[in-house]
């Protein structure tokens, strides 16, 4: 019998529940373990407009995909614990967002080869 590691990693994908079809519609969800912040990631070019609650904490950046093309993204905090500033969890978090995207990249890449 194997022990299981009861840890997260500091950042993780939250998915739906695949019983319940396509309930988030494609969007993309990420929680930062250690601030307890729950975020969407939206990627501002592929929407014709956003329209966030008053108070909605947000953090812009950007990604050079393999193209050279600049990919604009924003996050939309919905849920956190953290009351303070989370502009070092925002920095974390995208940091983390970009290797994401530069995996998927190679993916693509390697699949067209």
């Amino acid at each position: 019998m194997n022990l299981i590691d009861f840890t997260l990693p500091e950042i993780v994908f939250l998915e739906p529940s695949e019983h319940l079809e396509d309930e988030m519609g494609g969007r993309t969800v990420i929680q930062h373990t250690g601030s307890h912040t729950i975020m969407e990631v939206i990627a501002t070019d592929e929407v014709e407009g956003l329209n966030f609650k008053a108070g909605t904490k947000t953090y812009e950046f950007e990604y050079l995909n393999l193209y050279g093309v600049v990919e604009n993204h924003i996050f939309a905090v919905h849920f956190t614990l953290n009351e303070g500033d989370l502009t070092d969890v925002f920095k974390q978090c995208a940091e983390w967002y970009r290797a994401y995207l530069s995996w998927e990249d190679r993916n693509i890449l390697e699949d067209e080869e």
